[in-house]
């Protein structure tokens, strides 16, 4: 079952990358006709400082003068690649693993002949020039939903190189950040996901998710003074933002009632359930919507937003009446 879902998971992200290749304007035929001309493609893939051979790097064809299809392909246990059935044309060529990428290469396939390619990978390259030339930022959202595939399908290397590339579409995409220290601590590379995380709050300060993430790295790196100050940062985030909920919807709660009270009841419904939606947890903004949707004759709803403020808060300013109000519309 696994083998077949690495499977589709691997077709719907090769789409992902032909999404990317006509945003440039850049096609391809999906395969080799029978007959048709090819050429080779061959190298190796290495780490830019250890020169240690690189198992498992992504390595992409695309076209660019339109005479060939556009292809993905790993390298294997040795950190070799070869491609036989590549046809004849110009190709801009990179390769990537993680957050390490090469640099990006064009080359010219002829028909019978081979073409070698050393790739070293590092960090730090930027954006990937083809991507962004093509004006190619409308496909973030493609990139980022191939990172959370892989992610859910376990493949976090593949993950790390799908958010690392919306990152260099969007470097201000803060969800990408994240989600590359989110695969980088399933594979419990914690200084790369501190990294991440870090980031990501270096986009903005508050992102509280962020900080239980580096609790959870330092906790796990043994490192428990920092994990308790990041706990209590996002702990203390979390608060803030329920207290700011709250206000808000203290808030629109009064001009709801104010609407009620001038007969607008649609406009005051609109209000109580803008409350809600800001504040789950404020029992007042249940409460009202609850009333607005008994005066335009929603019972069901009414019902359900009465027991739920009631729920929230059952001794409180409007509990008594809540219960009356259930209790009519429940006769």
């Amino acid at each position: 079952m696994r083998t077949r879902a690495l499977l589709r998971l691997r077709r719907w992200r090769r789409s992902v990358l032909v999404a990317c290749l006509a945003a440039l304007g850049i096609t391809g035929a999906a395969g080799m006709a029978s007959g048709q001309t090819a050429g080779t493609v061959r190298g190796a893939v290495v780490d830019e400082r250890s020169r240690a051979a690189v198992a498992g790097a992504l390595i992409v064809l695309l076209p660019l003068d339109g005479d060939g299809p556009s292809l993905e392909f790993e390298t294997g246990s040795d950190g070799r690649f070869a491609r036989s059935d590549v046809a004849p044309g110009l190709y801009a060529v990179t390769a990537a693993l993680g957050a390490l990428q090469s640099e990006v290469y064009r080359v010219r396939v002829r028909d019978r002949l081979a073409v070698e390619i050393r790739f070293a990978l590092g960090p730090d390259r930027g954006a990937t020039p083809w991507i962004i030339a093509g004006g190619a930022r409308d496909r973030l959202d493609e990139l980022f939903a191939a990172g959370v595939g892989a992610n859910r399908e376990g493949a976090h290397n593949e993950a790390v190189t799908w958010f690392t590339l919306a990152a260099g579409l969007d470097p201000n995409c803060i969800e990408c950040h994240y989600n590359v220290g989110v695969a980088y601590s399933a594979l419990e590379r914690w200084p790369a996901a501190e990294r991440a995380f870090e980031d990501a709050l270096a986009i903005r300060r508050d992102y509280t998710a962020a900080y239980y993430g580096l609790a959870n790295v330092f906790t796990r790196s043994g490192r428990p003074d920092d994990a308790s100050r990041a706990r209590d940062e996002a702990t203390r985030l979390t608060l803030a933002a329920l207290e700011a909920g709250r206000r808000q919807a203290a808030a629109e709660v009064a001009r709801g009632i104010a609407f009620l009270e001038a007969g607008n009841v649609e406009d005051a419904r609109q209000r109580f359930e803008e409350a809600v939606g800001g504040s789950p947890g404020y029992a007042p903004a249940y409460y009202w919507l609850g009333v607005a949707l008994t005066e335009i004759g929603r019972s069901g709803a009414a019902l359900t937003a009465l027991r739920r403020a009631v729920s929230l808060d059952g001794s409180g300013e409007h509990a008594a009446d809540a219960r009356s109000r259930i209790a009519a519309l429940e006769r």
